[in-house]
């Protein structure tokens, strides 16, 4: 199956995001805000890499509620402030809120990381497609242009490193 992918947002990715790299989350404030199930899937992302996260929605998805619960991460049950967003050192904006989205762009430092869930143009980092095994981290990513076909070729490359095809 082909994917449409939008020439303009191409055209602006290659120039946004031209950087691969791979972090060490351990202890680094995160914050998520928004609640619904995109900001619940990227909450699971840095939790996995071991951030500290802070949710900050008035209510939280079924996901984020047992998260809390097991005490694996915070949750400011508010709406989206300036104040819980400067001291970040990465920003999820997941809420498709605009006004969070104002608050975000207005506060954010040129230090701090942010994806755009809700609005790629917010955002100066992309989460790719990725997996790991025993042996590798891999990243697909079409710097933002197309989702669906980085997931479609990260589960294409999972299948090949599965049957270990690059020790032949």
């Amino acid at each position: 199956m082909k994917h449409f992918i939008n020439p303009f947002y191409l055209k602006r990715a290659r120039k946004m995001f031209d950087f691969p790299l791979f972090l060490d989350m351990t202890g680094k404030p995160a914050v998520v805000v928004g609640g619904g199930k995109v900001a619940a899937r990227k909450t699971k992302k840095l939790l996995g890499a071991g951030a500290d996260i802070t949710v900050v929605a008035p209510t939280i998805h079924d996901d984020l509620t047992y998260l809390y619960d097991q005490g694996d991460i915070d949750w400011i049950k508010d709406i989206c402030r300036e104040d819980y967003v400067t001291s970040a050192f990465i920003i999820i904006s997941a809420s498709g809120d605009g006004e969070a989205q104002r608050i975000i762009r207005e506060s954010m430092h040129p230090f701090q990381l942010v994806n755009g869930a809700d609005n790629p143009e917010l955002g100066n980092t992309v989460f790719p497609a990725a997996f790991q095994d025993e042996e590798f981290h891999v990243a697909v990513s079409t710097n933002g242009a197309s989702p669906t076909a980085a997931k479609s070729v990260k589960r294409k490359l999972q299948k090949w490193f599965a049957a270990k095809n690059y020790r032949k």
